[in-house]
């Protein structure tokens, strides 16, 4: 019996596709493992600031321009890759051929961003910042991944280093928001990749990472499952508007990002970025000061008007939104999958009241998966992440309706998602011909 086992260990050491899954499995507990934790701190720094902000509001003024400040300084001395959401820079390394730009990948996806992208994230979180922890999480998985893909190579070269970057970012968002299928949704329709050709590595990656999140945290919905009612046909026609309004302020959104950065870009010193940092955690302070809704991902705000019965006014989407803007172009390290959603939810919750529609809950929903539709363009990860963090099966025609009409306005506004131009910004000037622009990871 024993001669057999060791027979058996031989063979699988010998054996190629044995070892490639067994590294596949290796990176996608490593990245799980890393979500987790990551998300648990997360957690824990948003509720810390929710209940300085209570118990004492006034230290908004202090906490939130110096977390911001301190956030920034990790990137911008640090490891200027690790700016923003993090997916743009993912885009780019699966853009770029490996061969060419190898040293360029591995900065964008080296462990030294992954660890100021957690690091930075969690202090802008615990100044309340307008953030998420999704965008992150896929970039940190991808460098994850990345990492034991180029140590896996040295052993089996014909490991296409592309499918360790396409597997790390869907395990990131399946563990991100306990949504496998969107993970393979994701890598398909962001990435741009043939399921046909990665479908060992994402399906084990997701199931891994998965599994791994669900025996830590147990089984659990990102949003819970809020009671939406029945739904008849008469939610077709409001579907149809509430993807024209998210479509059309998730496309301007988009939109304005990409003009701050660009007015950012501006800014050479590092004194003068340090202002900037500086007025935009004092902004962000003032919308908090506000409404305290206006802080924080948008977890607390999706709850309340899900599970609550709140009612979002005419201010409280803008001072989202503008949050949303303010916290971005300060060039700390955060998400806008989680604002992006929070944001939807906000408008949706204001023009159903408002118009007094009927079905908040549903068109919370719909306004959810519109808003994101209309910033990313990816209607069908959009629809099936809401899908998966509520479990509303029995919805799906309605929130594909709204995510599909809110792709068709927003390009009618904007051609390009904020991803589509972001990630020209991490990518080197020889593999974007026609960009005229310094540094994108300093600029």
């Amino acid at each position: 019996m024993m001669k057999n086992t060791f027979k058996n260990i031989k063979l699988f050491l010998t054996n190629p596709d044995q070892l490639q899954t067994l590294a596949f499995v290796i990176s996608a507990f490593l990245a799980g493992l890393v979500a987790v934790a990551y998300a648990g701190l997360f957690k824990i720094f948003e509720n810390f600031y929710h209940q300085i902000s209570t118990d004492h509001p006034a230290w908004i003024w202090f906490l939130t321009p110096l977390c911001l400040m301190a956030g920034w300084a990790m990137v911008h001395f640090f490891a200027p890759e690790a700016t923003g959401s993090g997916i743009p820079q993912v885009l780019a390394a699966n853009d770029l051929n490996y061969a060419k730009n190898a040293a360029w990948v591995d900065r964008l996806l080296s462990l030294k961003v992954v660890l100021v992208k957690i690091i930075s994230s969690l202090l802008v979180c615990l100044g309340g910042s307008v953030t998420g922890r999704e965008g992150p999480t896929i970039q940190i998985s991808a460098g994850l991944f990345h990492f034991v893909g180029k140590f896996t190579r040295k052993f089996l070269p014909k490991v296409d280093p592309q499918t360790w970057i396409v597997a790390g970012a869907a395990a990131g968002l399946a563990a991100a928001f306990n949504t496998p299928l969107g993970g393979i949704v994701f890598a398909i329709e962001e990435m741009s990749i043939s399921f046909k050709r990665f479908r060992t590595a994402l399906i084990i990656s997701i199931i891994i990472a998965g599994l791994v999140s669900e025996w830590i945290m147990g089984t659990y919905l990102y949003l819970g499952y809020p009671e939406v009612g029945s739904i008849t046909f008469s939610i077709l026609p409001k579907a149809l508007l509430i993807g024209v309004i998210t479509g059309l302020s998730g496309s301007l959104y988009g939109f304005c990002i990409k003009r701050l950065l660009d007015w950012r870009s501006k800014f050479k010193t590092n004194y003068s970025l340090a202002l900037l940092a500086l007025a935009c955690g004092l902004a962000m302070a003032l919308m908090a000061f506000l409404d305290p809704d206006a802080s924080g991902s948008g977890a607390r705000v999706m709850n309340a008007l899900l599970f609550k019965g709140q009612k979002a006014g005419w201010d409280l989407p803008l001072l989202r939104i503008m949050g949303s803007l303010v916290f971005y172009v300060s060039g700390a390290a955060g998400g806008i999958f989680a604002p992006a959603l929070a944001s939807g939810a906000c408008i949706s919750s204001f023009v159903t009241s408002w118009l007094s529609l009927g079905s908040p809950e549903l068109l919370i929903l719909l306004g959810m998966a519109g808003f994101l539709t209309g910033v990313t363009r990816t209607p069908f990860t959009a629809f099936v992440l809401v899908l998966e963090m509520t479990d509303h099966h029995n919805a799906i025609f309605p929130i594909m309706l709204c995510a599909i009409t809110a792709e068709l306005t927003a390009r009618l506004l904007d051609k390009e998602s904020f991803y589509e131009w972001a990630r020209i910004r991490f990518m080197p000037a020889n593999a974007a011909p026609g960009k005229k622009r310094s540094d994108p990871l300093r600029s």
